[in-house]
C-alpha cells in the first residue's frame, strides 16, 4: 500500500518526543493521534491546516481560490469528526513588498467561505516571510459524539460519500472540473448527521491510497477495494490512468466512512438531506492489510514531500 515515509516520520517522531498524559490542570486527555482533529474537551475539537506556495499552489489559483480552500479544507477536518465548525485563528506570513491585490483577494475568498459555513474568525498572527507566501489556519468546532478512525469493525461497509478524482482531473487535465481543485465544498453538515450511523470516519484530504491505510491502522482492521466500485469523476475519462488519480492524487475531501451493513438505508436517507449520493467501495476485514481487488494499488499520483504531481 503507497504511503509517504517522510510525513511519517515526522508525525511519529513527534508524537514520541511529546509529554504523556492530558495537560497539567487537566483531567481530560485529547482523542486519539492522527484523527482529523483533536477532541480537546468532551464536545470541541480543535485541527490545524498549512499552506504554502508552490508546495500547496501556485499561479493556476487566485488569491481568492487560496482564501477559500484554506477554510475548506480545515472545515473538511471538523466536518470529519462529526462536528460543527465555529472559531477560527489565521497565520499569515508573506514576502516583502507586500502584494495588497493579493491580500485583498484573499481576504475575500476566505471570508466568503468562513460566512459559508458559519465560522467566526478571531485572532491569529502576521509575519514576513524570506521566501513564499504561508499560511495556517487553526479551527475549533463543536461535536457531541466525535467520530475518530478507531471504531471500524469486520464486516462494516466501506464508504465514500462522492466522486473522486476531480481535483487531479482539474490540475493535470484543465478541465471544468478545476472548480474541484480551486474551491472545495466539502459535504459539511453530512458528518454531524452520521453520528451514530458510521463506525469509523476521516476525509480523503490525502487520497484514498495514502488515507484508507490509515483509518484501518487506527482501528486494528483490513479492508478490501473493489475498484469497479469507485465512484471517479466523469473528466477523469480523459485521463491516460484514471484509477491512480482517483486513489492518489488527494485534494478530495470527500468522507471515507464506515458503518454495518444495516444502516445502509440509513445513510442513504441521511446523506440524502445534504445532496450527497454516497458508494459502497468495499469491505472491512478482520485480517489486517488494504487491498484492491484484483491488482496492485497504483503509484501516488502526488505527494507533499517528494515534489510536484507526476
Amino acid at each position: 500500500m503507497p504511503d509517504d515515509p517522510d510525513e511519517s516520520f515526522i508525525v511519529d517522531t513527534l508524537l514520541q518526543a511529546r509529554p504523556e498524559g492530558p495537560p497539567r490542570g487537566s483531567t481530560s486527555a485529547p482523542f486519539a493521534p492522527g484523527d482529523d482533529a483533536a477532541v480537546v474537551d468532551f464536545n470541541r475539537c480543535v485541527t490545524v491546516d498549512a499552506m504554502i506556495e508552490g508546495v500547496h499552489w501556485d499561479d493556476a489559483l487566485s488569491a481568492e481560490d487560496v482564501g477559500w480552500k484554506l477554510a475548506a479544507v480545515n472545515a473538511s477536518d471538523i466536518n470529519a469528526m462529526g462536528a460543527i465548525p465555529r472559531w477560527a485563528v489565521l497565520t499569515i506570513a508573506v514576502p516583502k513588498p507586500l502584494d495588497k491585490p493579493w491580500i485583498v483577494g484573499f481576504s475575500r475568498g476566505f471570508g466568503a467561505a468562513l460566512a459559508e459555513w458559519g465560522i467566526q474568525l478571531v485572532g491569529g498572527d502576521t509575519a514576513r516571510s524570506p521566501g513564499p507566501r504561508m499560511l495556517s489556519l487553526t479551527l475549533t468546532g463543536e461535536a457531541h459524539h466525535p467520530i475518530g478512525r478507531d471504531g471500524a469493525q469486520p464486516g462494516d461497509d466501506l464508504w465514500v460519500s462522492g466522486p473522486l478524482g476531480g481535483a487531479a482531473a482539474g490540475f493535470l487535465l484543465n478541465g471544468a472540473s478545476t472548480q474541484a481543485l480551486r474551491r472545495p465544498h466539502p459535504p459539511m453538515g453530512l458528518g454531524p448527521s452520521l453520528v451514530g450511523i458510521a463506525s469509523a470516519m476521516m476525509d480523503l484530504s490525502d487520497g484514498l491510497a495514502r488515507d484508507l491505510p490509515r483509518l484501518c491502522a487506527a482501528s486494528g482492521v483490513g479492508a478490501e477495494v473493489e475498484p469497479t466500485a469507485l465512484p471517479l469523476h466523469p473528466e477523469l475519462d480523459r485521463a491516460e490512468d484514471p484509477l491512480s488519480l482517483a486513489v492518489g492524487f488527494g485534494e478530495e475531501y470527500e468522507l471515507l466512512f464506515t458503518a454495518p451493513p444495516t444502516h445502509r438505508d440509513a445513510i442513504s436517507q441521511t446523506a440524502a438531506k445534504h445532496n450527497r449520493k454516497p458508494t459502497r467501495i468495499g469491505t472491512i476485514q478482520g485480517a489486517t492489510g488494504v487491498a484492491l481487488v484484483g491488482m496492485p494499488w497504483p503509484a501516488l499520483a502526488f505527494s507533499h514531500f517528494e515534489g510536484d504531481p507526476c
